[in-house]
């Protein structure tokens, strides 16, 4: 009895670790920008006025554009 209470309990934890490392990750970036105050754009982790060079306006967002295409 004492092994079926253990290994029940390992498999909780097991299961449980599994369902932590498997989620995904919150998307940062969605939640940072709310924290822009207008005119303020989010920009690669930062509130900035303008888009930097290399990145395109899209609103409160500016989105790194690759110019290797």
């Amino acid at each position: 009895m004492l092994r079926l209470v253990t290994l029940g309990i390992i498999l909780t934890a097991a299961v449980t670790i599994l369902v932590t490392l498997l989620r995904p990750p919150p998307l940062r970036a969605q939640q940072e920008e709310s924290y822009c105050r207008p005119p303020l754009k989010f920009a690669s982790g930062a509130c900035v006025a303008q888009c930097p060079a290399g990145y395109e306006d899209r609103g409160r967002v500016c989105v790194f554009r690759s110019l290797s295409r």
